[in-house]
């Protein structure tokens, strides 16, 4: 169940994409889980995850291509008992076939979502630094999920 819900969170790495001022900016993704570890203490689990994304944008920026692929580490923290992580973050690597190269932080949300933030980038991504998303996943496919992202500024 751990590992559904966080495929579904997961999906959420693509809200990563383009924002502050750019609202067109927004698309849907699909993540793939390649590694999990767990980590148990006395009052809960710490979880890990690494997955390879696919990020589609439905309007990209003039020079930016269609599809852009995403390494992404996920940490989330579980009370005993508990299916809801009680908190998380992400950080995703992506590279652009153009060679262009983003970084991006986010954080779950109280409402299931995560909020990614571009925190680095180079060639087009460089003017888009700041810019913020919203993720919710649309299907949980267990391993494997398929998610939207909006810009939130």
């Amino acid at each position: 169940m751990k590992n559904a819900i966080l495929a579904g969170i997961i999906c959420f790495a693509p809200a990563l994409a383009f924002a502050g001022g750019h609202s067109e900016y927004g698309g849907h993704g699909t993540g793939y889980t390649v590694d999990t570890k767990t980590i148990e203490a006395a009052s809960g689990m710490h979880l890990y995850q690494k997955t390879k994304d696919v990020w589609m944008y439905d309007n990209p920026p003039e020079g930016f291509p269609a599809a852009v692929s995403a390494t992404c580490n996920w940490f989330m923290v579980f009370a005993t008992g508990q299916q809801q992580p009680m908190g998380g973050a992400i950080n995703c690597q992506a590279v652009n076939p153009n060679g262009d190269i983003g970084l991006f932080n986010g954080t779950f949300q109280p409402d299931g979502t995560v909020a990614p933030i571009l925190i680095a980038g180079t060639g087009h991504w460089e003017a888009l630094v700041g810019a913020k998303w919203i993720g919710k996943t649309t299907e949980d496919l267990g391993v494997s999920s398929v998610y939207t992202f909006t810009p939130a500024n």
